[in-house]
């Protein structure tokens, strides 16, 4: 592999420079308070929400492990991508203007809204801690895993460089954050999203025309009968052959793994959080959920395919995480490789500083402001959150440094992440939930997860229930990950349940203002509605949410397939579709307004 021009590096240099500089500017504006740090004052647009959250979650891994699946699989096998967007659609009409409603700073802080007495602190605090140091620090471990391959192949740099050239960006986007918050993220989150979509995109017209357009380029992989994709189905087959997906597997994808992005915690909530209002919060959903799960994938998807024509072998013991950025290098010409580099830094930048600066706000927020130095001046709360952005940098590379690949972390967060968001639903959507209940929960998860994983106490278990193979895994095999995903959610959820039901009910009175905050769907807390002092009727009724998610869920999935359709052979299907997400989109944001009527900008 040949490395970088200096022309390219030169661009690539000017890029971090420029990352570098919106982060100085932003400084003293991060500097006012921790609200200001985390959540920008709470003054975004739902314009800048939505572009700046698509830069985060277009971190530097996701082309990579796109294009791997389309090269191992096929483009069917992108439902572990697109799943979750059955649950932002939910996000869009529900659970974003409940989080803006209750106006947190962490999503954590909820725990001591919801419930009363010395058990809630105690949530708050264990939640706020595993988070901090395993949750995020597992996402940056696999971000950084990620610039490690482009550093390999993008870049040609050797061996010894690599971790160094690693160092180096983490530092600058380190540096960044440190010194500007969440400010300087979504500042630079702007300029990343632009740079990172027209480098992708261009990469993508590059890669077609390599092959000599659209049209050869499916006829081609329709010829390779020997991959399991070739018939470029968008949709999956679901069985048990070797092109198939697993009934397992479309049970986790379809009905579990989506409702952890329903739910809209993490430093989802952060973005949400940090909206001028609920109206702007639910519009930053829609807006990201469209732009992330129904345009940014087709680029990597394209890239994929046509790296399969380009090298349909990459070598002994190369991973196929390795085709996307070798494709950079094969493709695109001296000048343009260092913008499209530049680009897949910029998705890497702005990943870990969105991940460096949540992760540090729960230290400061729901460890060290709660329970260590409750009465201290803003400025050492935000010389706090400092210190602590640099501790997420450290922990995310011991864990790059430990991991095989992104794929196997990807897996290990698939299993234990649904597992712990379960609880978090029951927060919001059952009243009767009690803090030994959520405690219950939460501790099966990281009790029976591990276990599980890498334990390996239930293979045997299984393969006699299930009727598996001898030598079929559950804690492994790939066709069992929904099977983890399942058994993981319903032991959860039932412990959760029972003991709830076995303990007393939280104070009516906590519960109470719980609810006149976030106002939350009253046919779910009908008993504390009842009451309330004054008259309860939240604009968000049973029959409302479930037109308006399915209006939403269509908008974003019928974009999905119209440009599936359109690339991949079916322009007629692929008008109709867009005629369909036109429409949809259309009512979508007619029944948003509408709720938000009484809202004022």
């Amino acid at each position: 592999m040949t490395g970088l021009h200096w022309i390219d590096w030169t661009i690539v240099v000017v890029f971090m420079l420029i990352t570098v500089g919106i982060g100085l500017y932003f400084t003293k504006r991060a500097s006012a308070n921790i609200s200001s740090f985390f959540l920008t004052g709470r003054t975004l647009p739902w314009y800048i929400a939505g572009m700046a959250w698509v830069a985060s979650a277009f971190a530097s891994d996701t082309p990579l492990w796109v294009s791997a699946l389309v090269r191992r699989i096929g483009v069917y096998s992108l439902w572990q991508y697109w799943s979750p967007l059955i649950g932002m659609a939910l996000a869009a009409v529900l659970f974003a203007r409940l989080w803006r409603r209750l106006g947190v700073l962490t999503d954590v802080e909820l725990l001591e809204n919801r419930y009363s007495g010395k058990l809630a602190g105690f949530l708050r605090f264990w939640e706020g801690g595993t988070k901090a140091l395993f949750f995020a620090p597992l996402v940056i471990g696999w971000v950084v895993k990620a610039m490690e391959v482009i550093g390999r192949e993008a870049m040609g740099l050797p061996e010894e460089y690599r971790v160094w050239t690693t160092v180096v960006v983490v530092g600058l986007g380190l540096l960044m954050v440190t010194l500007s918050g969440l400010w300087g993220v979504v500042s630079t989150g702007v300029f990343q999203f632009v740079l990172a979509t027209v480098g992708t995109i261009v990469l993508a017209a590059l890669s077609v025309q390599r092959v000599g357009g659209l049209e050869a380029m499916v006829e081609q992989l329709r010829d390779m009968t020997e991959w399991s994709g070739h018939n470029l189905n968008i949709m999956p087959d679901i069985g048990s052959g070797p092109t198939q997906m697993s009934i397992w597997n479309a049970i986790g994808f379809f009905c579990i793994m989506w409702y952890g992005t329903a739910f809209a915690g993490d430093y989802a909530a952060q973005r949400i959080l940090a909206c001028k209002d609920s109206r702007h919060s639910s519009f930053a959903v829609l807006a990201f959920a469209i732009l992330y799960y129904s345009i940014m994938a087709w680029p990597w998807i394209v890239v994929g395919l046509c790296s399969l024509i380009v090298f349909p072998d990459l070598g002994a013991g190369v991973s196929h995480d390795s085709a996307y950025p070798r494709m950079i290098v094969e493709i695109a010409p001296v000048g343009l490789r260092g913008v499209i580099v530049a680009a897949m830094i910029a998705a890497f930048v702005s990943t870990v500083t969105t991940l460096f600066n949540w992760g540090s706000s729960y230290v400061v927020n729901d460890l060290y402001k709660r329970f260590l130095v409750r009465h201290a001046s803003d400025r050492h709360y935000v010389n706090v959150s400092r210190l602590t952005t640099i501790g997420m940098a450290v922990i995310g590379g011991i864990i790059s440094f430990i991991a095989k690949d992104i794929q196997q972390l990807l897996e290990i967060s698939y299993v234990i992440i649904p597992s712990v968001v379960v609880v978090g639903l029951l927060r919001w959507l059952w009243w009767r939930l009690t803090p030994v209940g959520d405690l219950a929960g939460t501790a099966t998860a990281w009790i029976l997860s591990p276990l599980m994983l890498f334990g390996k106490v239930f293979d045997a278990p299984a393969r006699s229930l299930l009727g598996l193979g001898e030598g079929v895994a559950l804690s492994s095999d790939g066709n069992l990950l929904g099977a983890r995903m399942l058994f993981m959610t319903l032991m959860v959820l039932v412990v959760a349940v029972v003991v709830s039901l076995l303990t007393r009910p939280n104070e009516i009175g906590q519960l109470k203002i719980f609810v006149a905050t976030a106002r939350p769907p009253r046919f779910l807390w009908k008993k504390v509605a009842e009451q309330l002092d004054a008259p309860y009727h939240p604009p968000e009724t049973l029959g409302r949410i479930l037109v308006s998610w399915l209006l939403a869920l269509t908008a974003i999935a019928s974009l999905v397939f119209a440009i599936g359709k359109l690339l991949l052979g079916s322009p007629g299907l692929g008008l109709v579709w867009l005629a369909i997400f036109a429409v949809s989109l259309w009512l979508t944001v007619r029944r948003i307004n509408q709720d938000f009527e009484h809202e004022k900008d």
